[in-house]
């Protein structure tokens, strides 16, 4: 149902390495089980994929803020929960071709920032696209569908290509994707190195000067950590408009 999304050859985070990091949680059969990465944006709203959270109410879903460690609760800091009240997802979201795959979910109350739990800058609305620098990319590993989970956050940094690289490379794979400037590719070329997607609807993100800016969202991928096939984002600059539209309410 989603396109598998793992972070391979990656390694375990630090408590509190990455606050930005959100676990996106969906009502099944009597609890609210991890499904997809999201990013704090501010303290009323997360972003995420709008593949996420295609046709689900917002009743079903959770975002857990400053998650490190699934399997305890014996934290530093404790998570904080929000039920989620709005989902606006992209207009022109397209589930067949995962353009414009994003969605801005906001929270019932506010959150108030604590150690683990800050929110990521946005990029400028420009045509900085990041080719060639380090991005890295986190979450929880697997989505549920796929069976057990790291229980600690994972990461791996992988180099951002650009897309028409990023097309001839799948190409050699033996895929034909349009990949337009809306999305963000960042892999290697043999795959096994350590690339790979964490959770979808999860960050990417590249350090600036004095903070990290969230340089795309999980979308897809085929397969994983496998040559010729880099992981592709929804990249967050083409659509600094929309959601600064979005977020002042």
């Amino acid at each position: 149902q989603y396109p598998s999304a793992r972070i391979v050859g990656g390694t375990t985070t630090q408590y509190g390495q990455w606050p930005w990091q959100v676990s996106l949680r969906q009502w099944r059969t009597a609890t609210f089980l991890h499904k997809c990465g999201a990013a704090l944006l501010n303290e009323n709203w997360a972003i995420t994929a709008a593949h996420c959270v295609d046709n689900v109410q917002p009743d079903d879903l959770l975002l857990r803020m400053g998650e490190y460690d699934l399997a305890t609760d014996e934290e530093e800091y404790p998570y904080i929960e929000r039920k989620v009240q709005i989902v606006a997802s992209h207009p022109q979201f397209d589930s067949r071709t995962f353009e414009y795959d994003l969605a801005l979910l906001r929270f019932y109350d506010p959150v108030r920032f604590q150690p683990n739990i800050v929110p990521i800058c946005l990029p400028p609305p420009s045509e900085v696209d990041f080719v060639g620098r380090t991005a890295y990319v986190t979450g929880w590993g697997r989505l549920y569908e796929d069976g057990p989970l790291p229980s600690k956050m994972q990461q791996v940094s992988v180099p951002v290509i650009n897309n028409t690289d990023c097309e001839n490379m799948y190409r050699r794979a033996g895929y034909v994707e349009h990949i337009p400037n809306i999305f963000i590719c960042a892999g290697y070329a043999d795959g096994k190195r350590d690339s790979c997607e964490g959770d979808s609807g999860g960050p990417m993100v590249i350090q600036e000067e004095q903070s990290w800016v969230l340089a795309g969202v999980i979308s897809w991928g085929i397969g994983c950590a496998e040559a010729n096939q880099p992981g592709v984002y929804t990249r967050i600059s083409e659509f600094r408009e929309w959601i600064d539209k979005i977020i002042v309410f």
